[in-house]
């Protein structure tokens, strides 16, 4: 060991040495760059000079050398050469210009990155050097001096002093940035050397060791909020919030660090009363609570939680008394600057609050959920009455601020929401939060906070989960539309619909109109889901003898008054949304009702005047209803014509389809039911067959009344397959007399149209139907064209 002490003496030496030296190198390098910066300022003012003298002769050139314009028509042919022959030289001299001009840009960028690495990059070195070099001094003469730990700390001590000595000169001499790196380090190695004298040497107590701690932190801060000095108090917090942290598992009692961390959070608020240094108020907010997680996670109390056991109420409050301190220090912290200033407050200083708010909420949450929920939803109230109450100070002290004022009702207004659910039933937070939404949606739109907005979304969304956390709905007899379960549904589908309304009156954006239907939509399916859960289980548990066709009409009831709800104006907004909801809803009405018709009839019946016709003929009006309702609508967004077509066509076919099976069921039940019939279905396909050629003829006559050229073509279209019927089924399933009555009345019936067409064409019916057509055409081309 002893043929290394010398090698080690020059290293240590070096290494203490290495930082004066880039100090000394990045003075040096600042003063040169001056210098440079100085001369090359003064070449480029001279260039100035000369490119402004050069270009004001060629202007003067070029007035000279102007040609004369010579009387007409004689044309001169020899000014125009001296202006080809002149002209070259101007665009020389000013591409001389460009170039030099863009040489001394390019010097100039050299100079500011030379200027760079000898204040900052050459700056940094060395304090890193010189730091490290302090460490392992004090580790090298730990191991091998004879020199004792009190005068190794007094040593970085005053290496300490001498560095904040140095600083203070070269910040009045203006050295800028390389004084602030060079207090800074001074700074830190008083930190260093109060860490040492706690951590390493034992020299101190821990009251001692927090006390100097203390004195450096606050002696940094007010040096550098009287200076003007933010990277100063960056490192001062930085240095306090790790002198802590190192010294965490040698604590026995957590009331010494929080009384230092809240040392340093009031010294951190009251940069924030004078500075706004948003980066400090950042770090002293992590820094405060990653020290308060890394007790709490260490600590005996969180074990317990974690096994399962109660704490003590004593350490419970105890927990939650300093949670509670720290939270006041961070609201007021990012807002206290703009309160006091009266300036608007920044993202950054909304998101404090935000996230102050949340790792509040964490460990209330941890702390009371499990042993304490009712007091959980206490502290949801008051920190609710907290942020409601800065929000209005916010008002009266600074109106114009309308961002901080949003975030802090929005925030208020979550933990009022949020205490709901932790203290009521499932019901009365499903509640809660649809009205919550509401708010927010109006707060939003209001004061056109996207993010209000967003949150209101959110609690919509939250609500409608709860809704189906709570299904079943029933599970044993009830009391049938009235009961709180049906009610909490509709009561969340009027919340819904009541936002709709707020964005269907606001007209400030486009998009507005989309949020409005798709509200509207969610709305109505809301409904609908309830409704036809409390049909289902009503029919379930109330009047089971009925059986499961009572609950099939009843669904096709409701599929009906759904569709219409999309429809009708102004109940519905309008819109592409709506109209496909209300499309998509009456397909599934129309495969629903013919799938499920034949479960209707379990006895004989009254053909065509009974009671499970007349339901689905009610969703057959109602499909021309809605066709009716999208033809008189004009909707500018899409073709409201277009789905008044295809609901009308729906409407068509579902009849047919329904009338079929009427005729069908009508002897199949006859026949079982009633009297056993041998030839029951040659009768029902010879009745189906008539019942087609007579639909086909009301069709085509309704289509020439109506002129709708569709309606006639689908009774063609029938009449085809009516001949398909007769010719390939009919002669198969039908015999003797019912097969020649099935022909008979399809060929009378076809002859009678083939009448019909002959004699509307005699009648000029067609030519006026191209008139009219071409007609139309040419007035909307006239209006296309204006």
């Amino acid at each position: 060991m002893s043929e290394l002490f010398i090698p080690l003496i020059f290293l240590a030496v070096c290494c203490v040495l290495s930082g004066p030296i880039a100090l000394i190198i990045s003075i040096i390098a600042l003063n040169k760059t001056k210098e440079n910066s100085a001369r090359q300022e003064r070449k480029t003012n001279a260039a100035d000079a000369s490119t402004k003298h050069i270009q004001t002769l060629a202007d003067a050139l070029a007035e000279i050398e102007r040609p004369v314009p010579p009387p007409l028509p004689v044309v001169s042919p020899s000014a125009e050469p001296i202006v080809i022959i002149q002209q070259p030289k101007v665009q020389r001299e000013t591409f001389n210009y460009y170039t030099q001009r863009q040489q001394q840009k390019d010097s100039r960028e050299t100079a500011i990155l030379e200027q760079r690495i000898g204040t900052r990059w050459i700056l940094v070195a060395g304090i890193i050097t010189v730091f490290a070099g302090v460490g392992f001094l004090l580790k090298y003469a730990y191991d091998n001096f004879s020199i004792g730990p009190t005068g190794r700390i007094i040593a970085v001590a005053i290496g300490g002093g001498i560095a904040l000595l140095v600083g203070e000169m070269t910040r009045r001499r203006e050295y800028g940035i390389v004084a602030k790196g060079v207090t800074a380090l001074g700074f830190a190695m008083l930190y260093a050397a109060v860490f040492a004298a706690y951590q390493i040497y034992n020299l101190i107590g821990f009251t001692p060791a927090f006390v100097f701690a203390t004195l450096i932190t606050a002696a940094t801060m007010a040096y550098a909020v009287v200076l003007d000095e933010v990277l100063i108090a960056f490192l001062s917090l930085l240095g306090g919030f790790l002198t802590p942290a190192i010294a965490m598992s040698k604590m026995d009692s957590p009331v010494p660090p929080f009384v230092y961390v809240l040392i340093l959070g009031i010294g951190a608020m009251l940069c924030a009363y004078y500075r706004k240094w948003r980066t400090v108020n950042l770090l002293s907010f992590l820094g405060t609570f990653l020290l308060y997680t890394m007790w709490f996670e260490d600590s005996t109390y969180n074990a317990a939680l974690c096994a399962g056991a109660i704490p003590p109420v004593g350490k419970t409050l105890f927990v939650l008394g300093w949670l509670g301190v720290f939270f006041a220090i961070y609201l007021v912290m990012p807002i206290i600057y703009g309160l006091v200033k009266k300036v608007k407050s920044g993202n950054e200083d909304a998101c404090l609050v935000l996230a102050n708010a949340a790792v509040t909420l964490y460990y209330l949450y941890t702390v009371l959920f499990d042993s304490y929920r009712n007091y959980l939803a206490l502290a949801a109230v008051t920190m609710a009455a907290i942020h409601l109450a800065a929000s209005e100070i916010a008002n009266r002290r600074y109106k114009e601020d309308a961002n901080l004022r949003l975030i802090l009702q929005t925030i208020g207004i979550c933990f009022a929401t949020l205490a709901v659910p932790l203290y009521f039933k499932l019901n009365a937070a499903t509640i809660a939060w649809a009205c919550e939404a509401v708010i927010l949606t109006l707060t939003g739109l209001r004061y056109k906070s996207p993010l209000t907005q967003a949150f209101g979304f959110l609690v919509m969304f939250a609500s409608g989960v709860c809704l189906f956390c709570d299904l079943p709905t029933h599970t044993e007899k009830f009391s049938f539309i009235l009961n709180a379960e049906f009610g909490t549904w509709c009561f969340v589908a009027a919340a819904i619909y009541i936002c709709h309304l707020l964005y269907r009156k606001s007209q400030s954006l486009q998009s507005y109109s989309a949020i409005a239907q798709i509200l509207y939509g969610f709305s109505v399916i809301t409904l609908f889901i309830s409704a036809s859960m409390e049909w289902r289980w009503y029919c379930k548990y109330d009047i089971v003898s009925a059986g499961d066709h009572i609950m099939l009409k009843g669904l096709i009831i409701i599929l009906t008054m759904i569709m219409l709800l999309f429809i009708i104006r102004p109940i519905s907004p309008g819109g592409i949304v709506p109209a496909i909801l209300a499309a998509g809803l009456a397909t599934i009405g129309t495969l629903f009702a013919a799938g499920n018709f034949p479960r209707f009839h379990n006895d004989s019946f009254t053909i065509f005047f009974n009671l499970n016709l007349a339901i689905v003929i009610i969703f057959i009006a109602g499909l021309f209803m809605a066709a009716r309702l999208f033809w008189q609508a004009e909707e500018k967004e899409y073709d409201s014509r277009g789905f008044a077509f295809m609901f009308a066509l729906g409407a068509i076919l579902t009849l047919w389809v329904i009338l079929t099976e009427e005729i069908y069921l009508y002897f199949y039940c006859y026949n079982r039911f009633e009297e056993a019939t041998a030839n029951w279905k040659f009768l029902a396909q010879m009745y189906i067959s008539i019942m087609w050629a007579v639909y086909g003829t009301v069709l085509m006559i309704a289509g020439f009344w109506r002129k709708i050229r569709t309606m006639r073509y689908i009774s063609l279209a029938l009449f085809a397959m009516l001949l398909v019927k007769v010719f390939l089924i009919d002669t198969q399933e039908i015999r003797n007399i019912y097969r020649v009555a099935a022909f008979l009345v399809t060929g009378i019936t076809l002859v009678g149209i083939s009448y019909l067409y002959q004699f509307l064409k005699k009648k000029g019916f067609f030519e006026s139907l191209l008139a009219d057509a071409d007609r139309s055409l040419q007035d909307r081309t006239n209006k296309e064209a204006e």
